[in-house]
């Protein structure tokens, strides 16, 4: 059932890092269109700015999960290094349920935000546009990440109990060698899973 959960949240954080690139994409089609109109026609394009206020935070949250997943996020690991067994675990699960709570926390209030923004219609300073769009979409990223920190939850305490089982959705930190061989094959251009 974990690995179900896993695999199909998997998608859904896929899926929120295709609508950050695309966000992405159309910024930078935005920031062209906008440098061409101001040079050639020197007619700003109205609304820019305040689009790229609205997306900013969306783009950087809608991915979060999705690096979470992998391992990506940047991780203070030169204790958690020295650890194995039960006892890595066990740690593994006390930093999962901090950051799952923080997190939570944080969603809770970012509805909070989004709904008080739809109430009193906030919006942006110079085309008006309604600001709790955007922030639904924080909502929602912070929603899938504290997920995906519940499964890490569950099962570094499963692990914590049975350390001999297989990791499905905990981190595994990776020696020293193995993320050496990783940049090197990054580095070369070859697949690091490829030659596993």
């Amino acid at each position: 059932m974990l690995n179900r959960a896993h695999h199909l949240w998997g998608r859904v954080e896929d899926a929120c890092a295709y609508v950050a690139a695309s966000l992405i994409a159309l910024a930078m089609c935005l920031t062209v269109a906008e440098v061409i109109s101001r040079r050639l026609l020197n007619a700003p394009l109205p609304g820019v700015i305040d689009m790229f206020d609205l997306g900013m935070a969306a783009i950087a949250f809608l991915g979060a999960s999705q690096c979470q997943r992998v391992g990506g996020h940047v991780r203070m690991e030169l204790v958690i290094r020295k650890l194995s067994g039960r006892t890595l675990w066990v740690a593994e699960s006390f930093t999962a349920f901090c950051a799952f709570g923080f997190i939570a926390a944080v969603a809770v209030a970012s509805a909070e935000g989004v709904a008080r923004a739809y109430r009193v219609e906030d919006s942006t300073m110079d085309m008006l546009l309604p600001v709790w769009p955007a922030k639904s979409l924080v909502t929602l990223a912070l929603f899938v990440l504290a997920v995906r920190l519940g499964l890490q939850l569950f099962d570094s305490l499963r692990l914590a109990i049975s350390p001999a089982k297989t990791p499905i959705a905990a981190l595994v930190v990776a020696s020293v060698a193995e993320l050496a061989k990783d940049e090197i094959a990054d580095a070369l251009g070859n697949d690091p899973e490829g030659d596993a």
